[in-house]
Formats: structure tokens, sequence, C-alpha cells
């Protein structure tokens, strides 16, 4: 007799082994991995002949005949223990045809680890109290709704240490000028930690997203976004790929003679051409704007307004920025110079949901004053589009978003281009600014 583990090997397989019976073992597997128990009877349909011997001599019992051959789990799972020969039926299953695994005791337990997880995430969360605590978590929900967390980190420890080390790097922002490798070293000690397509980048920027107000459940930021993303929280990427768009923008000439940046600003302005600086340029050869102070500097969401002010005013166009949707890196750096030489930002975008994101970022980041982006101001324009997407909030104008809600139109900075282009033309101030009209 050869005995494993109590297991008495040769009787096992003579009683319970074999092809015959191999279905009887994969029901009593199968009941076990779902959690079930193995007791009652199981029953065969239109078994071939050597299948109804197999069951009917295990059993004890005469030849049978009909549709079906059945066998008594308890009678099995007894005989097996009162005949010595394995613990049970379980134990035989195992021994025959490899471990048997409770499935649902193990997604049970798979669940629970996750709950501890996201639990211990949310009483960070808490603990650090503030502002943060509601975008954290509608955002830890999100992770949790969409499968988001699990399908990036795999197991619980994983999603542990990854919501973990996403909620020190969210803490930490923002980023007020950091590169994202300077961020991840800083925070992390790890420089490469938030390089693009790593499980805790993805986990980042969902983050920045509900912290800005502008997520998107179960849609991933991608490319330019992820950059632009990135820009919100004062972080910085690539330093060639993220420009600016601006048109009769004049720097200061520095002591000892102009940079690059302020040289070039100087001639595009003069020729009224509009000029695209990259993020390097800002960084590297940066431009003095004291010239500025207390001056107006306009500031748009779409090319569109920057191509026609540079068709229609050229060189006499005021001072014109624009942040192509959400702000990238080198957007922020550069109205971040201007407001810190002490220019006087005015912004004017889409009367459209993501546009009252950006005119609200944009007002909250950098003190500009809202340029025709008042309610008075949407209602007088002619109607656009359907809006679509998840309602803004605009707080330089409280009953703005309720106006848009009830009109349900959108309206475009193009559509309004003719009042964009009158305001640039002016050479102070006063000119076109006056109370209650929405402008600054």
């Amino acid at each position: 007799m050869n005995r494993s583990a109590g297991i008495d090997r040769r009787r096992l397989e003579a009683l319970l082994g074999g092809e015959e019976l191999a279905w009887l073992r994969d029901r009593v597997r199968q009941r076990v991995e779902q959690g079930g128990t193995v007791s009652g009877v199981v029953r065969l349909g239109d078994p071939s002949p050597a299948q109804r011997a197999a069951v009917d001599r295990l059993m004890g019992r005469r030849p049978s005949s009909g549709r079906h051959v059945s066998a008594s789990l308890d009678a099995l799972d007894r005989l097996l223990r009162e005949a010595q020969v394995c613990d049970g039926l379980v134990a035989a299953v195992a021994e025959l045809d490899g471990p048997v695994r409770n499935r649902r005791a193990e997604r049970r337990q798979r669940d629970a680890a996750w709950a501890r997880v996201v639990r211990q995430a949310a009483d960070a969360a808490e603990a650090a109290g503030g502002q943060d605590a509601p975008w954290m978590r509608r955002w830890l929900d999100e992770l949790v709704e969409t499968g988001l967390l699990r399908r990036l980190a795999g197991d619980a420890a994983a999603g542990g240490l990854l919501l973990a080390q996403a909620q020190t790097v969210l803490a930490a922002l923002p980023g007020d000028g950091a590169t994202t490798a300077g961020l991840a070293a800083h925070t992390l000690g790890d420089s490469h930690s938030l390089d693009d397509g790593r499980p805790l980048t993805t986990l980042v920027l969902k983050g920045i997203q509900h912290r800005g107000g502008i997520a998107d459940p179960g849609r991933l930021p991608q490319g330019e976004e992820r950059r632009a993303l990135w820009a919100t929280v004062g972080v910085l990427g690539d330093e060639l790929s993220s420009t600016v768009l601006a048109l009769g923008l004049h720097g200061s000439q520095s002591v000892g003679g102009s940079t690059l940046t302020e040289e070039t600003l100087r001639l595009h302005a003069q020729a009224g051409e509009p000029i695209r600086l990259t993020l390097s340029q800002l960084l590297r050869q940066p431009a003095a704007f004291d010239r500025l102070a207390g001056a107006t500097v306009f500031v748009c969401e779409n090319p569109a307004v920057v191509a026609a002010a540079a068709q229609r005013l050229a060189a006499t166009c005021a001072p014109l920025v624009c942040v192509e949707g959400q702000p990238s890196a080198a957007a922020q750096t550069l109205l971040r110079a201007l407001a810190g030489a002490g220019a006087r930002l005015a912004y004017h975008g889409d009367f459209d949901w993501p546009g009252l994101r950006i005119g609200q970022l944009v007002m909250d980041r950098f003190g500009a004053a809202p340029w025709r982006f008042a309610t008075t101001d949407y209602l007088h324009a002619p109607d656009g589009p359907p809006l679509r997407g998840r309602p803004a909030r605009a707080a330089w104008a409280h009953d703005l978003a309720d106006a848009m809600a009830a009109r349900g139109t959108a309206v475009h900075e193009e559509q309004v281009l003719d009042a964009l282009l009158t305001d640039l033309t002016a050479t102070s101030p006063s000119a076109w600014a006056s109370p209650g009209s929405g402008r600054a």
C-alpha cells in the first residue's frame, strides 16, 4: 500500500480514478470552488456504458438503467473515510486531479482586502482634512467603481502601495514649476516613478482631474491632455512640446541687454505677427515684463481670436495671450510671469462647460478678471451648438451656469469676434472696462 499524507493512493485510484469518473470528480471540484457543500446526489445525463458501469461499481449496486446515472456524495465521502482511503471526497479530488480551491472564499478574501485598502486611503484623505477631502473621495469612488485601481495594481497589496504613493504626490501639489521627474524624486525618491504609461501616473492624473473638477469618469487622459493636466497643478513636462501663442506682447529690456525671448517678442510685436513660445524659451531665456505693470494683457481660449487679431489689427493689437484650451505648462509659465510683473490679466473663453472650467482656473491661479465673460454677455450673444458634458461653476458670475443650463446652447469665441477685436484695439483699460459688464 502506497500511503502519502494519510492517503492510500493505490486504492483511491482503483475506486475513484480513471476517465469514466472524471465527471464526478469535476462536480465535486465545482461545488467546492463555488463555495457549495459536498453533499447530496449528482447525476449525469446520457452516460456512456463505461461511465454507468463505473458509477454502479463505485456505489456497490447492481447494473442500473435509464437516461441518467446518479451517485450520492455523502455515501462516497463516508466510504472513503471509513475505509481509510483518504479524508473524504475533497481530499480525494485534490490528490487525483490537483488542489481544489474555494474560489468564492478567495473572492471574498480579495474583496475584503481591497475594501481595507480603499478604507485606509479614505481615512488618510479625511485625516488630511481641508478642501482636498471631497474631491479625493470622488477620486477614490471612481477608481473603485470603474475597476481602474484593480486593473492597474493586480492585487490589494500593490493597490495599497499605489494609492499611498498617489496620495503622497497629490498632497505635494501644486508643483510651482517642478518637472514630473523632479516631483517624483522629491516625493517618492524615484525620478522615473511618474513617467508616462506608469500605473501610478495614471492614478495621479485621475486625481488631478478630480482636484480641478474636470474628471471624466472612465476616460483616461492622453497625449497633450496629460501635459495640460500636469500644467494645471504647476508641473512641467516636455519643455519643447509645450507651447503658448501670443500677439503684441512686448518684454522689458533686461539689465545688460535683452534675452532671446524678449528680442523675439519685440520683433514679432512690431511686425504684428503671432509668436509661439516654447516652455524651454520661457525657462532658459526668460522675459521680463516690468513695462506691462498695471497694463492689461488679454487672454483668450481659442487661436481663432489671435488669427483674426493679427489679420485685422496687426501691430496695433493690445497684448494678447491664447491658452488654446486647457492651459499648457508654457501658457501657465507665461501667465505666471505676467501676473508676477503686475500686469492685469483679462480672460475670455468659450461659454461652454469646459470653457468655464478653464476660465475658473485662469482666474483662480493667475488673478485674471473676466473679459466679456459675464451672464449678460452670454445672454446677448447668438446661439451656438448644444451644451454637452458635465456642468461647471463660474465663481465670477454666480448665475452664469444656471443661465447656460436654461438656454442649453454654447457660445464660442468665434461667434463674438467683433466685440473682442474692438476691445483689443483699446490703448487703456478705461476704453473697454465698465462696471457690471463682465470685464475687468
